[in-house]
């Protein structure tokens, strides 16, 4: 079974580790196959991590991806290869990313903590005709605790309702974090997840964030909310209106 994270962030958004760093740390510490780098609303972590993965012959496999802030919440967009526009209809992003023959997956499920897909939302995507409007997954373990505080709900509803393949990803902000939400699927690679998660053959494990890992988290929560709050949407903000221009 192939391992793999598919819910990481990087300096890019709101991250604290470059891409190199996360690189480095994934294959001297983890035993991950697999990784996506999923940004807010933002592809160039993923296309730097594809362009490093190129030169250097790393012994994991990379899933370019992103996180993407749609009016009801967020989405994660894997398997792309050029950006999903955010502050879209859900409907029409999910529609974009298999135009580019993607997946979309839900992150932390109807968390109340985050932006996130609440559960009429899922149940009106799942209920749309539309066949290229479809949740490919959703993630069924975030250790993050915007992710614990409807895990069991997700779950539940997953079994009962949703019918998704499952996922896990750690939603990581920092080196440390990695690989404590995880996906297993059939092979090693990223097509071969693909493969897996369509088939419906992936499964998600993982830990929740020990004490420990919350001390280091409250440790760079002010550096971490800084970026979040101020440098990411400076960032999204000159793009616009460089675009603009």
């Amino acid at each position: 079974m192939g391992k793999a994270d598919l819910h990481i962030h990087s300096e890019h958004s709101d991250g604290m580790a470059s891409i190199r760093e996360i690189l480095e740390f994934v294959e001297t510490k983890t035993d991950l196959d697999l990784i996506a780098i999923t940004d807010h609303d933002m592809f160039d972590g993923a296309r730097e991590a594809l362009e490093l993965v190129a030169r250097k012959n790393y012994r994991f496999d990379i899933l370019p991806g992103m996180e993407v802030t749609t009016l009801e919440g967020h989405l994660l967009a894997l398997g792309i290869s050029t950006p999903i526009k955010s502050l879209q209809r859900l409907d029409r992003s999910i529609a974009q990313i298999h135009a580019q023959g993607g997946v979309a997956i839900i992150p932390h499920p109807m968390s109340w903590l985050i932006r996130s897909v609440g559960q009429r939302g899922i149940l009106r995507i799942q209920n749309d005709t539309a066949p290229e409007v479809y949740f490919d997954g959703i993630e069924a373990l975030n250790p993050s605790i915007a992710g614990q505080v409807t895990v069991a709900k997700t779950k539940r509803l997953n079994e009962l309702l949703f019918h998704l393949p499952e996922t896990g990803g750690s939603d990581a902000h920092t080196l440390s974090m990695i690989g404590t939400g995880v996906t297993y699927f059939q092979g090693s690679a990223a097509a071969h997840f693909l493969q897996s998660l369509r088939a419906g053959q992936t499964r998600a494990d993982g830990h929740f964030w020990t004490r420990q890992e919350v001390r280091e988290l409250a440790r760079i929560a002010p550096q971490q909310s800084y970026r979040a709050l101020v440098k990411l949407p400076t960032k999204h903000l000159r793009r616009l209106l460089s675009r603009h221009a």
